[in-house]
Parts: C-alpha cells; structure tokens; sequence
C-alpha cells in the first residue's frame, strides 16, 4: 500500500513533523523519524487526532477506516513502494551537533541558523550543542530531513595503542598501592598529604589551591603506599578524572562541617566509572561544629553506603591539623590493598602512566610517571605518546635521586625531548632508535586525526571560520601555560565562562612561552594572549605592541579566570602592571667576587637600571624574578646600560644563570 512520508504531511497541513509523530505514537503506530511513512488510514487517523471535528460535520474514525479499508487492495497492486520526493534530501546529521558544525554539512551560514532558531524560540550560541527535535525542525525550514546518527567520538587512547602485557602468574609480587585523594576544595585534601608526608606544602601554593599535580610513596607497611595529588579546585576537573584512572584506590575527602558538595559528587562519579575502591575520610573531625552521621547519610545518596551503615564503604574519621586518624586510614587502605590482591611483574622492562609534565629550572622537561610494571632504571630509553626520553636522572618527591624505580612508585624523570601528555603510556624501549621510531609514528597519527580534546592547536580552517563569525559577540582566546595540566585546567574553566549572548573559542592553546608565531595568529583572529606561569620572548611582546595585541600573564587561576570573565561582560578593569622596559641576552657567565655569578650580556633593547626588577627566561618561561643587584661596564660600576652595550649583570640571591637565557627588566604602569 502507498505511504506517505511524515515530513510530506507536515508540510502539506503547514505543521511541525515532532507533531505528527507524537499523535502517531499516541495512536499506536510505529514511527521512529519524519522519514517514516503512514498509509491513507493512518494518515486520516492522525489528521482526526489533529484536528478533530463534530460528529454532524465529519466522519467518525470507523467511518474513515472503512472508507480506506476498501481501496487498499486496489492501490496494493499498484505501488507498495514510498513516493520519491524530488524537493526532499535526506541529509546525515550527528546527534547533538552545533550550528556550527551542521554549517558545514548543509552549507548554510551558521549566523543564518543561530537566526533561524531565534525564529523558531531556541536561543542557541554557534557552539553549542542542538537538541534532536530542535535539528529536525530547523532541517525542515531549509527542505530537508535529519537522518540522526550516533557520535562517533575517538579518543586519544583510540589514536595511540597502549600497550597490553601479559605476565606470568609466577612472577607477580606484590607492589604499593596507588591512591588518590580527592575531595571539594578547602576540604582539607592537601593538608592530609602534608600531614601524612610530613612536608608543609599547602601553604606554599598561590592562591590556596595545589596548583601541579604530584605523586609521593610513604614508607609504611610491606610496600609503601603511593599517593596521587590532584588539584581539588573545580577548575581542574580533567586532572581529578586522570588521577582516578590510574589509581587503585580513592580517598573521598569529605569535610564534617560542610558536607557533600558538587566536586565530591563529581570526584564520586570519577571513581565509579573508573571502577575505583571508595575510602572515606571525613576530615575535621575536631572541630565543634563537625558532624560526621549526617555526612554518612548525605552520601547514601549516591550509593555510597559506609560499613557502619550494612554497606562496604570503609570510613574512617580523620583531623589533617591534629593527625587524629591518619594512622587509621593508612591501616584502612593498607586492608583494601591486601583485599585487591595488587601485583606486577618486577624482573620485566618498564612501563606506567605520566601523571603530570612540566618545565623546571635547570632540568628543562620533567615527567612525574609512575611505574605500574618492571623496573626503571637510570638510562632506559622510554617512549610516551609523541614524546621519548633517556632518562637522565631519576628523583623521588623530596628531590633524592633514584637508580631504579619498582612497580608502584611515583618518580619525577629528566630527559625528555619534549612535554609528554599526561595520561599517556610510557613504555621503556632496548635503545633510542626504536623509542625515537615509536614516539614520531604517534605524532603522525595524532596529525592525522584531529582530536580537540588533546590537540595543541586548531586546524587552520577552523581558524578561518572564526573571521566569517563577526556578528557574533565571540571572545577569542590564544593559551599558553607551563604545563598540560594547566592547559587542560584552564580551557575547563574558561570554557564554562560562555554565555547565551558572549561565545568562548580557544583559537590555540599550548606548553610553553608565547611566542612570535602565537601573536600572528592573535592577529589573524582577533585574539587575547593569555599566559599561565609563562612569558612572552622579546619578539612577541614587540609584535603584539605594535598591533595592538592584548597580551596578560598570571600565576594564580583565580586572577586568570576572573579577567576572562570580565571580558565577557565587556569590562576587562585597567591595572597597573609590570611592563618590560629592557631586554638583555646572556652570552656567557663568570664568577665575581661578592656577586658570585654574572652574566656576561648585551642589552638587545631598551635599557638596564640599578636595582630594577628582573626576570630570567628560559626558552620562554619564567624560572627567576628578583632584582638587579650589580651592573658594570668593564670594571666600573654603572647605574644605567642603555640599547646595544654590553655589561655584566649579576641577580639577587640567584647563580643557576645560563648562556642563551633572556632577562627581561621591568617597570611599572597603567595598563
């Protein structure tokens, strides 16, 4: 029998398909898309459901079943097929896709659809995502059907092969477990590190919160117990998600006198889909005001039943400033270790996870890895995603160094030719060759395929279409930050910061100072530079004054995130800040009575002043700021160097100068 499509329906009776389809189903018919066909009865039915009438002026719905009932054997004969539609394209459409992705696939201008949508009620931004009954009405607007298909998402576990090892069950013995403390910010998370460590540490990090993740071993125990520190501060959700997927156990930090909050859920939901044993800590304890029974009940509801309640969540009620309970919950975990059965091959070649990489001061591009199998030793050849390493030096948290590493610790590595991905695999190789084979067949995979979520820049057409979205009110923005987890951090973040009416893009982001090549493309999109715990190098902070480039740098994320929504709202405050007004290269170094070490420089621009502040880069980051405490011409004693001389500066309470260093001498004004 003849069908008709629904969309055909709808447009004959000047309605939206989402309505014919809802009263079909309410009807009993079986339809899935405006795609779908209705014979003639099903049709009529569905019009009655419509746009029902009196008995004295239209059929009844019998009368209209048996009025079709009797031309369905002539019209069977003639066509069982669909009618073609020649106006009518049916067009694949990813579920949830954006305006601005579905531009691309109907050629419509995505400023054309975001209108189109306003026209229809649905007040959308260019990037964000679409409902499916939304995409199906907007689709009909321009003739056409959604075929709607499932997100094919490809990850960078998809791109780059882990490696899979089998071991022999005879040779397993037992290793440290791995764990992770997770919990809301001011929780206490941090602190209960310090107190177990013994290391003062959260009162060192600007702003409060840990600003780089870390890993640390606590002799105790047959083994030891490894601890994983992620940020607890909302902004660092994607660091908190990789510490779960490399930990055997969480500890779920939990304040008694605040209770569950929305990154103890988030830190919960991590746990689970990673299929982590949950310790609980409830933590201040001590405090009058701590109530650790309704902390428990609170937790029920997100399936988190304590073993005081009948459930098998260990709980243990812990004070991070009195140490009251510590030694309990390393006995806790040490139990949940020996139930997990947790062991490794030792007598193997070495492999684990990055946690974290940055770059340090005189050790250029440090990994903290942990070993999940074999023994690393000092001069293995590892390969991690696109990165490889000989490992130089090998150093425990308290900067002790390490001639092997056993399965279950934590290790910060020297070595590497560049800043590995953290959460990637490392895997130690027989010599460089192969693990320099290894790691360049990464890259080209990782060029190939272009996964946002990890790829350190924008492909150019998607640079291109950000100049065609000027009537749009977009913010770009160009990152660079000291270390991947700081970039992954701070796009969470600044993303979150998009509005109905003001739109986020990250035009660029990537590890490491900006750059002249950063400032071109600042320029070509309309940009702002933002730098974290980086510097821009004298040919960028040139070129972006004389374009007019904003270019900010900061050391705390609070700072960073508050002036970014400030430019949302369009009232970025004018501050006063430090302005480079002289920059000098290090062409070699000497020692000099009282001023210890001195770089032998020429003053590349401006000028040098007495007593000024400095900063030493570093192939662009920031490793020094102090100030000016000797300046000489020769053998005299200068105030002032002006552009093009040559002079020897020393810095205060500072020696590790290199050749090939930039010192940058500052100023301050009104910006």
């Amino acid at each position: 029998m003849a069908k008709k499509r629904i969309h055909q329906i709808a447009k004959e009776l000047d309605i939206a398909s989402a309505d014919i389809l809802f009263h079909a189903k309410e009807l009993g018919i079986e339809v899935k898309t405006a795609s779908s066909g209705l014979t003639e009865d099903e049709e009529q039915l569905v019009k009655l459901s419509l746009f029902p009438e009196t008995e004295s002026d239209s059929a009844t719905v019998e009368e209209v079943s048996e009025s079709v009932d009797e031309k369905v054997e002539t019209e069977e004969l003639e066509n069982n097929e669909i009618p073609a539609d020649d106006n009518v394209s049916i067009v694949e459409i990813t579920k949830n896709s954006t305006p601005n992705q579905i531009s691309n696939i109907i050629d419509v201008d995505a400023t054309q659809i975001v209108g189109d949508l306003m026209s229809f009620g649905i007040m959308k931004a260019i990037d964000t995502p679409l409902d499916d009954s939304d995409i199906e009405k907007l689709l009909e607007k321009y003739n056409l059907i959604a075929d709607l298909i499932e997100p094919v998402t490809i990850s960078r576990e998809d791109i780059i092969d882990f490696e899979d090892f089998e071991d022999d069950p005879d040779k397993l013995q037992l290793r440290a477990p791995i764990i992770t403390v997770m919990g809301h910010v001011d929780h206490g998370k941090t602190s209960l590190l310090d107190y177990i460590r013994n290391e003062k540490v959260a009162d060192g990090e600007a702003g409060g919160i840990t600003q780089h993740v870390g890993a640390y071993k606590v002799q105790t125990g047959e083994t030891g117990i490894t601890f994983i520190d992620t940020p607890g501060h909302e902004a660092f959700t994607q660091m908190r998600a990789r510490g779960a997927n490399v930990t055997d156990i969480v500890v779920l930090v939990v304040a008694a006198d605040d209770g569950v909050m929305p990154q103890t859920v988030e830190a919960i939901n991590h746990s689970k889909a990673a299929e982590v044993p949950i310790v609980v800590a409830i933590n201040k304890c001590d405090l009058p005001e701590a109530n650790p029974s309704m902390i428990k009940a609170d937790l029920t509801k997100y399936d988190l039943i304590t073993e005081d309640l009948g459930g098998e969540v260990p709980v243990v009620e812990v004070s991070a400033l009195k140490g009251t309970g510590v030694d309990d919950l390393l006995e806790t975990l040490a139990l949940v270790a020996e139930i997990e059965e947790l062991k490794a091959n030792f007598e193997t070649e070495a492999s684990g996870y990055i946690i974290e990489s940055r770059m340090e001061v005189g050790r250029g591009n440090v990994a903290t890895v942990i070993v999940t199998r074999g023994t690393l030793k000092q001069g293995d050849f590892l390969y991690a995603g696109q990165a490889f390493c000989r490992v130089k030096s090998m150093f425990d948290h308290n900067n002790k160094i390490q001639k092997t590493v056993v399965p279950g610790s934590p290790v910060d590595l020297i070595g590497w030719d560049e800043s590995p991905t953290a959460g990637d695999q490392f895997v130690a190789v027989k010599n460089q060759k192969l693990a320099k084979s290894k790691a360049e067949d990464n890259k080209n995979k990782l060029k190939i395929h272009d996964d946002t979520s990890f790829s350190v820049e924008s492909r150019m057409s998607d640079m291109m279409k950000l100049l065609q979205e000027g009537e749009l009110n977009n913010v770009n923005i160009i990152l660079k930050a000291d270390t991947n987890g700081s970039v992954e951090a701070i796009r969470e973040g600044v993303n979150k910061l998009s509005t109905e009416d003001v739109n986020i893009q990250i035009v660029h982001s990537a590890v490491g100072g900006i750059v002249l090549s950063d400032v071109d493309l600042a320029g070509a999109t309309d940009s702002l530079i933002i730098g974290f715990n980086v510097r821009p190098d004298s040919q960028a902070r040139n070129m972006a004054q004389s374009k007019g480039i904003d270019v900010r740098t900061y050391s705390i994320i609070y700072e960073l995130l508050d002036d970014v929504s400030e430019a949302v709202i369009g009232q970025m405050t004018i501050k006063t800040e430090e302005v480079v007004i002289g920059m000098v290269d290090v062409k070699t170094t000497f020692r000099a009575p009282k001023v210890g070490v001195v770089a032998g420089s020429i003053v590349s621009e401006g000028k040098v002043e007495l007593n000024a502040k400095a900063r030493l880069l570093r192939q662009g980051v920031v490793i020094y700021e102090g100030n000016i405490v000797s300046l000489r011409r020769f053998k005299d004693n200068v105030e002032v160097v002006n552009e093009g001389l040559e002079c020897g500066i020393g810095l205060s309470d500072y020696k590790d100068i290199k050749e090939g260093d930039t010192i940058e001498i500052l100023g301050e004004v009104e910006v």
